[in-house]
């Protein structure tokens, strides 16, 4: 749960005096009385554990009274599941300057309004769709903070991974579905113009609470709408870097994000498949969907249904194979 004072903006030119007048009452009593040095280090330890909250609240920009920068994340004191050096050079970054944010984006420095949030809690981004600069976009693309020439598919990427390894570590089955599985099985890749990612899992979402709470670690904020989406938060350690002040807030689908799809066991043997419209609805026969097999992209391995042909024959018919650029601003599967 977000302390309240998370909401508070208060600081260091207001806080120092009253710290700094603490300590020498505390120095000044620690010496008239030899008999108090417990006393002492708990009002010490008081006071570097207030300093620490209130470097916790979003801060005033020093040159604008009117802007904010929400409280990032530092990649150092991140837990991954994975050695890949993306998380090295995640790390070797350090801690990268907030992103100064104003006017209507000034929600995204109160952490507590993430709870009820959707979209209005992620991150503005934007980002290059064309080829051949976007072709096979990495997560690693992404590290070089020094240019903002930001490929869309290159954050995708980053949220694809971080939020399957998560699904995985909790033991939800995930696996490539409708658009990233079709960008795997053309070309081992993030389509470049593609609009989100999708990931599928088996059965009900029984530790969703905790899948919250580690994607909320890490920088993204996970929400229910119609499904279950991710998004990249605000506290993101490269949100400095991601982040777009001229785009509008809260516009529904329109920065990168995850779509997690449930796939559960009917009780004939079939699969219902989450928002699947194929030949029988909803409907994938248990051959064509178990045992799992394995798919790369940018030559990471992940799981999908055993015949990722079959499939996607479903989900986008025969010529699935051909790329069809959505039009702007449309939603459907079969445009891409």
């Amino acid at each position: 749960m977000d302390k309240k004072l998370e909401d508070g903006v208060d600081t260091e030119k207001c806080k120092r005096p009253r710290r700094a007048s603490a300590l020498r009452s505390i120095v000044m009593a620690s010496r008239r009385s030899t008999s108090m040095p417990v006393l002492v280090l708990v009002l010490l330890g008081l006071l570097v554990l207030m300093e620490t909250r209130i470097y916790r609240a979003p801060q005033l920009s020093e040159v604008d009274p009117n802007a904010c920068s929400p409280k990032v994340l530092d990649a150092n004191n991140i837990e991954y599941h994975s050695g890949h050096r993306y998380y090295a050079g995640l790390r070797d970054i350090g801690a990268l300057p907030p992103p100064v944010i104003r006017e209507e984006h000034a929600k995204l420095c109160r952490k507590i309004n993430r709870i009820k949030a959707k979209y209005d809690y992620c991150l503005p981004i934007s980002g290059r769709k064309d080829t051949p600069f976007c072709t096979a976009a990495d997560r690693m693309n992404l590290l070089n903070v020094d240019t903002k020439d930001i490929c869309y598919a290159s954050v995708l990427h980053m949220l694809m991974v971080e939020v399957y390894e998560e699904l995985q570590a909790k033991g939800s089955s995930p696996f490539l579905a409708f658009g990233s599985l079709l960008g795997a099985v053309r070309n081992g890749s993030m389509i470049p113009f593609t609009e989100d990612v999708d990931i599928g899992y088996v059965g009900e979402f029984e530790k969703v609470d905790k899948v919250k709470l580690a994607l909320r670690r890490k920088g993204y904020h996970m929400f229910y709408m119609g499904i279950w989406r991710v998004c990249v938060a605000p506290t993101h350690p490269l949100a400095g870097h991601l982040y777009d002040p001229h785009l509008p807030i809260s516009e529904n689908f329109a920065i990168p994000y995850v779509d997690l799809y449930m796939m559960k066991e009917t009780g004939n043997g079939d699969w219902d498949m989450q928002e699947l419209e194929g030949s029988n609805g909803r409907l994938l026969p248990d051959d064509k969907v178990l045992p799992f097999s394995e798919v790369t992209i940018n030559g990471m391995p992940f799981n999908t249904v055993y015949d990722p042909g079959f499939f996607l024959r479903e989900a986008y018919g025969d010529d699935y194979m051909t790329p069809k650029p959505r039009e702007e601003g449309s939603r459907q599967r079969t445009e891409i």
